[in-house]
């Protein structure tokens, strides 16, 4: 038997909404992609055994819920009632129930105790995905590092509930549990001083005050197996089930986000995926994302990325000595080696290095690692395109070959297998898995000089273009056409004349009642060498944090300066030639030609000079209120 456990909230607790949904927040992503990059993260990080590998089944399913054994457990014993009142369902539940089922194979499921949600350890798995926010099981890989995006499985489902049966590897248990996560606390009852907390749970007891213990009744487990077609059967492994997944989702999104999101774990054979019907594989990914209308990857690149795939077991073309950490110039390799990287390059050939890096533990022993990069030169590429890899999960988001100023678009991609190496990565990735921040709080504490170790990472590839490709150089005469030649005699056209146009009737008054624009959150002031970002807020309303990503460029005649700026113009990653002075601003990133940052206070400022006084400085702002409880209405 399945019950839900709703709990009153205690007076002690805190109250309000979480603010974890702000990390997934859509920008560059849809919600698919986002759901995608999460369900198919942790499997390839909680996998068996290295090298092993992961198969994944996406299927939408959906069930009649007055016949449905599952349904009617799902949705009973007062959920209904609970859902109203925290707003999650108002019309109560359809006579057709979807379900979105994602299925994992080849991963050790959900290990650990599951008696005590105390218990914290490496194998813990069970309490850091149902009773843990803002950390995995471990530092590293199961369950990822930061223990957020289980969120985006909550996220797809309107009433924001997730329900997995699992299968150990361990003990062979099946194990059948689930969550609903409210926006905020809520009322059961109006005008009732109780309030109820956020996480509802699923499984074997009803009871508040006891430990919620998941569902290992076979009838009930053979039943939620049978209604949803599971393809589980005796394997380890996770059966994630949405209930009443969100419009967008479809057999066909899903197909294409797997395509866009890991084309290099499929390539690799690292990973297989089936949709639906469709099964992406080793064998079939390449057809399939030729078919897709708007591809993200290049065809070229994902042929160079496919051809990668099958090298990375092949001794490297070159080795850079171990003082390229410190000195990235030719004297890290052979002046034999180097010669032979630049002909094969300049030659369009691929080309694969390894990098040895020493990682230093926090109060441990350092030890030597590796990564390596593949290159090679594309004409017929519009710009560069790039990828790191951390064991088959692409971080897309580090855009470092924007600074290369090569004769040539180049493909690269930088590949970590290296356990020890991709443990610091996991720590330092943001919630989204996109980017890296050497300031998130597990890297800090787990590691030595972690931006030293990132910033090798980060720009292993552009350094080795700059030692190795053909330079470009800025054409000087390129603006020459909007500029007036001296030696040429002026010449002045004279126009016909024409009927002189009857003067347009005026039309109707304006309103004079037009109520006030709202004044914008931020106030952006230029200075002679540079900007000022200041947060401002009215008067008696409250302070709302803001993210801001500020775009700079220097103003040219003709064109989008933002997509004309060169790295030749300045680079903010100096922070010599551009100071920053700030106040209450955290999270500041500098990349190429933008900067990210938040506003904390209602006093934050950040100022930013250096800038070349004598040209005009374009500055491109956007910003984005970070949710909080005031951003949601109170009951």
């Amino acid at each position: 038997m399945a019950v839900w456990q709703f709990r009153p909230l205690n007076p002690n607790e805190n109250s309000g909404a979480s603010t974890v949904d702000d990390n997934f927040a859509v920008e560059e992503r849809t919600s698919v992609e986002i759901l995608v990059r999460e369900t198919l993260q942790n499997p390839l990080d909680a996998r068996g055994a290295p090298g092993d590998l992961v198969r994944v089944s996406y299927r939408i399913v959906s069930l009649d819920a007055s016949r449905s054994h599952f349904a009617k457990a799902l949705f009973g014993g007062g959920w209904e009632q609970h859902a109203t009142a925290g707003r999650l369902r108002e019309n109560g539940i359809p006579a057709s129930v979807r379900f979105l089922v994602i299925e994992d194979f080849g991963t050790t499921g959900l290990e650990g105790t599951y008696k005590d949600s105390s218990v914290d350890g490496d194998r813990e798995n069970w309490n850091a995905f149902w009773f843990r926010e803002g950390e995995g099981a471990k530092q590293s890989k199961s369950n990822g590092g930061a223990g957020q995006g289980k969120i985006t499985l909550y996220l797809a489902s309107e009433v924001r509930s997730v329900i997995a049966l699992t299968r150990r590897r361990t003990d062979q248990r099946e194990l059948l549990f689930g969550c609903c996560r409210f926006r905020r606390n809520y009322r059961l009852v109006d005008g009732s001083t109780t309030r109820w907390a956020k996480e509802a749970r699923w499984g074997a007891t009803s009871n508040p005050e006891v430990q919620a213990i998941p569902v290992t009744d076979a009838r009930l487990i053979d039943a939620v197996k049978s209604e949803l077609g599971l393809l589980r059967g005796d394997q380890p492994g996770t059966s994630f089930i949405v209930p009443l997944p969100l419009a967008d989702i479809t057999e066909d999104g899903l197909r294409e986000a797997v395509i866009n999101e890991f084309f290099f774990a499929i390539s690799r054979g690292r990973l297989e995926v089936t949709v639906g019907d469709v099964v992406l594989d080793k064998a079939t990914i390449a057809g399939q994302a030729d078919a897709l209308a708007h591809p993200r990857l290049t065809s070229g690149y994902r042929n160079f990325l496919a051809l990668s795939a099958t090298r990375i077991g092949q001794p490297a073309f070159a080795v850079a000595k171990s003082t390229w950490a410190k000195k990235a110039d030719a004297t890290a390799f052979p002046p034999e080696i180097l010669e032979k990287l630049k002909n094969t390059f300049e030659l369009g050939e691929s080309i694969w290095v390894d990098f040895p890096l020493m990682i230093r533990p926090s109060g441990g022993k350092a030890g030597e690692t590796r990564f390596r990069v593949f290159l090679q030169q594309d004409p017929e590429l519009e710009k560069s395109e790039e990828l790191f890899v951390r064991q088959d999960l692409a971080i897309d988001g580090e855009k470092k070959l924007r600074s290369v100023k090569a004769v040539m678009p180049v493909m690269a991609l930088t590949f970590i297998d290296d356990p020890v190496l991709s443990d610091l990565l996991v720590c330092a990735e943001e919630p989204t898995h996109r980017t890296w921040n050497a300031q998130r709080p597990k890297v800090k504490a787990n590691y030595a000089a972690p931006g030293d170790a990132l910033s090798v990472v980060r720009n292993a590839a552009a350094k080795l273009i700059g030692l190795i490709a053909p330079l470009g150089k800025r054409d000087e005469t390129a603006l020459a056409i909007y500029f007036a030649d001296p030696s040429s005699s002026l010449q002045t056209k004279k126009g016909a004349k024409g009927d002189q146009p009857e003067k347009e009737k005026p039309g109707p008054p304006f309103p004079s009642d037009i109520p006030p624009a709202r004044p914008k959150p931020v106030r952006l002031t230029t200075q002679p060498d540079g900007f000022s970002v200041q947060a401002y807020t009215q008067e008696g309303a409250p302070f709302v944090s803001l993210d801001c990503t500020a775009e700079l460029a220097y103003a040219t005649v003709h064109g989008d300066s933002f997509a004309l700026w060169d790295a030749a113009d300045f680079w903010l990653g100096d922070e010599v030639a551009f100071p920053v002075a700030s106040n209450s601003v955290s999270g500041l990133v500098r990349d190429g030609n933008i900067m990210r940052f938040r506003l904390d206070s209602p006093d934050a400022r950040l100022t930013v000079g250096g800038f070349d006084k004598n040209r005009q400085l374009d500055v491109r702002l956007k910003y984005r209120e970070v949710q909080s409880e005031a951003d949601l209405a109170h009951d």
